[in-house]
């Protein structure tokens, strides 16, 4: 009997409080809040003879003392649902290049139980899977967990250093970030799946101090615990905790680098079927193709002129220049690689060292994906005599 009473008046309770009070649908998604109190007292009103007699109120233990007051409230606290759910939030994989630390996926944690809760959180690589179109092939390397201090959704290094959820007060959620750093190893388009999950903690233990269902019969006067979480997104439903997962996709550059000889001149046929002989102008093209997923930045190449050759001077753009950089089929830029290692006109070439040519920024810098970007940088050189 005090089983049906409870039920009834918590119904009476929740039907009270939509009809006479409004409540929000986001207070729904809380329900009572636990170790609220619910009474409840019947009244048997009855007569003998066709005479009209006092009133009996109940009481848990029995009354029979006839009036008002006489009887006892039938009374139980409300017993605390734990629920939770933990969701990814860009519904994107997060891009990533190889060696890029601190990328950062975020997630939301909410408490969708009825009383205040804590969580323990902890970062995980996974093995294998496919997410947002792409297999996990590769870990990600110092997964890390961090709480949203102000919950604006950017993670804040010197702000965001709390690991675990204190305290979660009932249908509030807060941002949890997962930070790793991206192996260098890592290739375009390779895919590392990661999971946060949360465990439900007492509050204010920060994590420490797991929650457990209640075994055994209801105790009226007790508050216990009952785990409500359900299997959306894969979960295991009841067990006090939740997931989700998000991936990192890497986008990199990928270079092919090829380099070819033609032959220009040689002292006895000229422009015409020259041969690689004693004073013959040879001419080398380095081409650089990015086939990746995203630009190659900073690119220098460096080419020692080979030995038992002469570095040519004033072979390009009218005499003005000794080294030539076309990308794709734009017309071609030139720049001079000054003898001794000192850049003197800021250009990006320079012939150091032993003869060592490199072409930098600004005359070679980057290079896009795709052929049709593909950078070639040439130069001539003469065969010692």
């Amino acid at each position: 009997m005090s089983l049906d009473i409870k039920h009834l008046a918590r119904a009476a309770t929740l039907l009270f409080g939509l009809a006479a009070l409004g409540v929000s649908q986001q207070a729904l998604a809380v329900g009572t809040a636990a170790n609220t109190s619910i009474n409840n007292r019947a009244t048997v009103n009855f007569a003998v003879n066709g005479v009209a007699q006092a009133p009996i109120e109940s009481s848990p233990t029995g009354n029979s003392v006839p009036g008002v007051n006489n009887g006892a409230n039938t009374t139980f606290v409300v017993d605390n649902r734990i629920d939770l759910t933990v969701t990814e939030l860009s519904g994107n994989a997060t891009g990533t290049t190889p060696g890029q630390p601190n990328g950062v996926t975020a997630f939301t944690v909410t408490n969708t139980g009825n009383a205040p809760q804590g969580y323990q959180l902890s970062p995980t690589n996974l093995t294998g899977g496919s997410l947002f179109s792409a297999t996990d092939v590769f870990d990600m390397s110092n997964l890390r967990v961090f709480v949203d201090a102000n919950n604006n959704g950017t993670y804040e290094p010197a702000t965001d250093t709390a690991t675990n959820i204190n305290t979660l007060a009932p249908d509030t959620g807060v941002v949890v970030f997962l930070v790793a750093d991206t192996p260098i190893t890592a290739t375009n388009g390779q895919a590392a799946n990661v999971r946060l999950t949360a465990r439900t903690a007492a509050p204010g233990s920060n994590g420490a101090t797991l929650m457990t269902q209640t075994a055994g019969a209801e105790t009226p006067g007790t508050v216990d615990v009952v785990f409500g979480d359900g299997t959306a997104g894969g979960n295991v439903a009841r067990d006090g905790q939740g997931f989700a997962d998000d991936q990192y996709i890497v986008s990199s550059a990928t270079l092919t680098v090829s380099k070819a000889r033609t032959v220009v001149s040689d002292p006895f046929n000229g422009t015409s079927n020259p041969k690689s002989i004693p004073g013959a102008v040879l001419e080398y093209a380095v081409t650089v193709v990015n086939a990746g997923g995203t630009a190659a930045t900073g690119v220098v190449i460096t080419d020692p002129v080979p030995a038992n050759t002469t570095f040519a001077n004033g072979t390009y753009n009218a005499g003005a220049s000794n080294v030539q950089v076309q990308v794709g089929a734009n017309p071609a830029t030139f720049c001079v690689a000054e003898v001794g290692g000192t850049d003197s006109n800021a250009d990006g070439c320079v012939l150091a060292g032993a003869g060592v040519l490199t072409v930098g920024a600004p005359a070679l810098a980057t290079v896009a994906t795709g052929a049709g970007n593909a950078v070639t940088m040439r130069f001539r050189v003469t065969i010692n005599n």
